[in-house]
């Protein structure tokens, strides 16, 4: 399991939206939406059930995105170190 450089503070996402060219905001890792203890659950256990291919072999962190002006959301997938 690696560390996600945005959950912990070294680096920030700046991310433009493809549709309207404005800024998305993250609004943190995808699991932490799913339920009321999913935050605090293992990772590893989370990225085994979040339906997003690959993300635990590849060692990604999916962040929820949404953009600022069009309200369009994403996921993005940060790699971890």
């Amino acid at each position: 399991m690696g560390m996600c450089p945005i959950c912990n503070g070294l680096n920030s996402l700046q991310l433009t939206c493809d549709i309207c060219q404005k800024e998305q905001i993250d609004y943190g890792r995808v699991m932490d939406y799913y339920g009321k203890y999913e935050a605090y659950m293992p990772i590893d256990l989370n990225k085994m059930n979040n339906g997003i291919a690959n993300d635990e072999r590849d060692e990604l962190c999916p962040h929820y995105i949404i953009c600022s002006q069009c309200g369009k959301t994403s996921v993005y997938l940060v790699k971890e170190q």
